[in-house]
């Protein structure tokens, strides 16, 4: 199938004039969990899914308990894993107590010929849209007076086409424009439509 692919604007300051950069990033198509790849194991091994299930379960214990004993753990083909730690900025070791001190996150650095695994997967543009336009509030609000000027509501899958969201970003954009006063909801609280409050859009 190969890697799906789409671009996506790169974070900038306002005040930085001209047309936003972009950068390619890995469209995700979804997530495969733990029982799946057991299946997949065991559909080209003798294994049961039970003995995968049972070694990765292991493996992950080993790994925490390692971690924990300061070691760093090599998967040998694949990479490292190594802890690193959250600690305020000091000037001096006196300066602080140990339990100032937490484990932060888990580092992983794959190794050379893991890497090089996928350096020649083919690449394909993803023909769906699967993140959302970039609005800022002023663009939006425009963007809302000239469609209340021809209709007088407003429901969620309307918006997520109006504005090019994902459903997520919809949701919440809603929302905020539901809290900051500038629309109302009206009709049943699982499928609400929207109308603009007074001084708001046109109204």
């Amino acid at each position: 199938m190969g890697l799906i692919y789409d671009f996506y604007k790169n974070p900038s300051p306002e005040k930085n004039e001209g047309k936003s950069k972009l950068h390619a990033r890995v469209v995700t198509s979804g997530t495969v969990g733990t029982a799946e790849i057991a299946a997949l194991i065991q559909s080209s091994s003798t294994l049961t899914t039970g003995d995968i299930n049972a070694a990765l379960t292991m493996f992950r214990q080993e790994i925490i308990r390692q971690l924990s004993d300061s070691k760093r753990v090599h998967w040998e083909g694949v990479g490292y894993f190594e802890l690193s730690l959250s600690c305020p900025a000091i000037e001096s070791p006196k300066e602080i107590r140990a339990e100032s001190i937490h484990p932060k996150t888990i580092i992983f650095r794959p190794e050379k010929s893991f890497k090089k695994e996928f350096r020649y997967l083919p690449l394909t543009r993803s023909r769906e849209k699967r993140h959302s336009n970039q609005y800022k509030e002023e663009e939006l609000d425009k963007l809302l007076t000239r469609y209340f000027r021809e209709n007088m509501f407003l429901t969620s899958s309307k918006f997520r086409k109006l504005c090019g969201f994902t459903q997520a970003t919809a949701s919440r954009r809603l929302r905020k424009l539901y809290t900051d006063g500038k629309l109302r909801k009206t009709g049943h609280h699982r499928s609400p439509l929207y109308e603009p409050t007074e001084g708001y859009y046109g109204r």
